[in-house]
């Protein structure tokens, strides 16, 4: 048993999404937790950035029912459908959302303590058995929520769900490695080998990422490694084997790496939130070339995997290397850095 508080800490949670099958092994209940440190502009969930809950609207959604402007006690909503997002002098009571009768808005987000996340995910423990699935953590990144992430996560152990999280790797590491040290599976985005590069379009360097994903080897917990593609951006042939080496060399529980191709299914939401959409220009890669993409990675010597193919509770556990550290008696305060 690990030393973390077991008060009910609260959090902000985006989503939880039930019956996942592409966010680790078998069916997951995935947990999107609000708040990234990095700006990707091609990011599908753009209402995850910000660790506050946020109103979105929908014009198309909008009836023109009128009863968000008879609702506002300070008199500055206006349809949805006229493209209005908000003034300086909305106070966030809520009334236009409670009332829209379209759906044409709604809060991005939601203060729940670890108690009530947990209570939602035991309704779906059969799944879990019978799919050798569980949970995953994603965001935003988790891992700047460490102390809600690891109430939650010291729950899943005591009722024996297996535990994921999705990183983009940039969080502070003294504050996250207990919580690390308890989970059986991480998916890590490695976004851009070159610091530089990484900077300019995340806004932050990879140098705190690297680091980070050193550390997490050394627990031997089995990792998949995930290239978001985005045609133009990062998806040159030195990018990708510089990634598929680096792995290769430094990250020997890596069960292979996961090239996902760039969409735009998350233009709406940038459009839900008054944001401009940044890489509208850009179209997704063609399936030929990620199949090229996918055998650079694999004659570098790093397995190419999907979630279709390999996201398979026995293939993670064929893969690992070393016993985690959480699996052993002396538990996370053990755990190396």
């Amino acid at each position: 048993m690990n030393n973390l508080s077991r008060t009910d800490i609260t959090g902000t949670v985006l989503e939880i999404q039930r019956w996942s099958v592409s966010d680790g092994p078998g069916s997951r209940t995935v947990i999107f937790l609000k708040g990234c440190p990095l700006h990707c502009p091609w990011c599908a969930n753009p209402e995850s950035q910000d660790r506050r809950v946020q109103m979105a609207i929908f014009s198309t959604r909008c009836v023109r029912c009128g009863a968000c402007v008879r609702e506002c006690p300070e008199n500055v909503a206006i349809p949805a459908a006229e493209g209005a997002f908000g003034t300086d002098n909305c106070t966030g009571c809520g009334n236009c959302i409670r009332s829209c009768h379209g759906g044409a808005r709604s809060w991005m987000g939601e203060e729940m303590t670890a108690g009530e996340v947990v209570d939602l995910v035991k309704k779906d423990m059969v799944f879990y058995r019978k799919s050798s699935g569980g949970v995953t953590f994603s965001g935003g990144e988790p891992l700047t929520h460490p102390q809600f992430l690891g109430e939650i996560i010291n729950r899943c152990m005591d009722l024996g769900i297996h535990t994921a999280v999705e990183t983009c790797g940039y969080f502070d590491w003294k504050a996250a490695e207990k919580t690390i040290a308890m989970l059986d599976f991480i998916m890590f985005d490695l976004k851009h080998m070159d610091e530089a590069t990484h900077k300019r379009l995340t806004g932050v360097s990879n140098r705190l990422i690297l680091e980070n994903i050193l550390k997490i080897s050394s627990f031997g917990i089995p990792m998949v490694i995930r290239i978001p593609v985005i045609p133009g951006v990062n998806d040159d042939e030195h990018n990708i084997r510089a990634t598929a080496v680096f792995v290769r060399d430094h990250l020997p529980q890596a069960i292979g790496i996961e090239a996902l191709a760039y969409h735009r299914l998350g233009v709406n939401k940038y459009q839900a939130l008054g944001i401009e959409y940044p890489l509208g220009h850009i179209e997704p890669p063609s399936d030929s070339r990620m199949a090229a993409l996918r055998k650079l990675i694999t004659d570098t010597g790093v397995p190419s995997i999907t979630a279709d193919n390999d996201y398979d509770a026995q293939l993670v556990r064929s893969r690992l290397k070393s016993t985690p550290k959480h699996l052993t008696k002396d538990g996370p305060d053990n755990a190396q850095t």
